[in-house]
């Protein structure tokens, strides 16, 4: 065998080498990209909440401590969802109820409060308001209140348009005619203003 034909069979061997390598490697890389874009991080544990998730379960342990000896806050973090529980409240969602529990405590023995999330809609009656939405009336429920027992507001949820009465005026909207009523009242037996909306 000539020392040319010796050469080439060589750098061909090593160039099929070459290749195999680069396909395993390229189908590991693309398999490692779909797993990390599909599985996220709902339903694992972590030290902190980072944006875009919230959490329904907080583990006191010593995971999170740096390696010390005190036990610290482990979340139990998921995908904000309409009808989730959960330890806190998320952008874009509203909540329709407050629960009391040790699921969310950070404290041996003492409840903590959880949120029913909701993706807000027209004629929503939710603890709180929302930008994208006005309220047409208030009404007075210990479901909403941050103190166990104590009656909290809750907000009747709209979709603006022209010719609603509504207690607040949007960004974007004005009003054309105003009258005063219990509807919108905060504190029991005060009236308040209403707004006829225009925009």
């Amino acid at each position: 065998m000539s020392v040319a034909r010796t050469v080439r069979t060589v750098r061909n061997a090593l160039l099929a080498v070459l290749a195999a390598l680069a396909l395993m490697l390229s189908g590991a890389v693309t398999a490692t990209n779909a797993s990390a874009t599909t599985t996220g991080l709902d339903g694992s544990w972590a030290c902190s909440v980072p944006a875009g998730y919230v959490y329904d379960q907080v583990s006191m342990n010593r995971n999170c401590s740096g390696g010390g000896t005190w036990n610290s806050p482990q979340f139990h973090l998921r995908t904000p969802v309409d009808g989730l529980t959960a330890c806190m409240s998320a952008p874009g969602f509203v909540y329709d109820n407050i629960t009391w529990g040790l699921s969310c405590s950070q404290q041996s023995g003492v409840t903590s409060n959880m949120y029913h999330l909701r993706t807000p809609y027209d004629g929503l009656t939710a603890c709180m308001g929302t930008p994208a939405f006005t309220y047409d009336y208030v009404t007075y429920t210990s479901g909403c209140s941050l103190n166990q027992g104590v009656q909290a507001t809750t907000f009747h949820l709209r979709t603006p348009r022209n010719g609603l009465w509504a207690c607040d005026v949007p960004r974007g909207w004005t009003y054309s005619t105003t009258t005063s009523n219990l509807d919108c009242a905060s504190i029991r037996g005060v009236p308040t203003t209403k707004f006829l909306l225009v925009g």
